[in-house]
């Protein structure tokens, strides 16, 4: 189990450091929501090693997710109605899908990402509805 978790550690970093070179891991800052398995000490504590900061996330708030707000949305409305023999040519489906948003889209993600965060900054974190 030890070394899954130093290849995929290692991994991430290699991936990071391929997607955004010059820059620095504790340069970044990571936002994902509150799901148990990015809330696990152990996840925490590998997060922490590789000098990765966290963004908070509000409890309970989905609406502050990329993923949730608008990735998953857009992949399941792509796969809707479609017929998958094997998990295989799902998963092609989905990274198909994913490969082909252009950074516009992703652009506007993070447009409306921040948004959404100014929007519960402004509420204080009370719940609030869409606008």
């Amino acid at each position: 189990m030890i070394l899954i978790e130093q290849v995929l550690r290692r991994d991430l970093v290699n991936a990071i450091r391929k997607k955004r070179p010059g820059k620095r891991i504790e340069d970044f800052l990571l936002h994902q929501d509150n799901a148990p398995a990015h809330r696990a000490d152990s996840t925490v504590l590998d997060l922490d090693l590789l000098g990765l900061d966290r963004v908070v996330h509000a409890p309970y708030s989905p609406d502050l997710a990329p993923m949730d707000f608008k990735v998953f949305p857009t992949v399941k409305a792509e796969l809707r109605g479609k017929k998958f023999e094997n998990t295989s040519e799902l998963t092609y489906a989905t990274r198909s899908i994913v490969s082909s948003l252009d950074s516009m889209w992703y652009r506007d993600v993070f447009s409306e990402w921040v948004r959404r965060h100014k929007l519960c900054v402004k509420c204080r974190g009370e719940y609030f509805e869409k606008q």
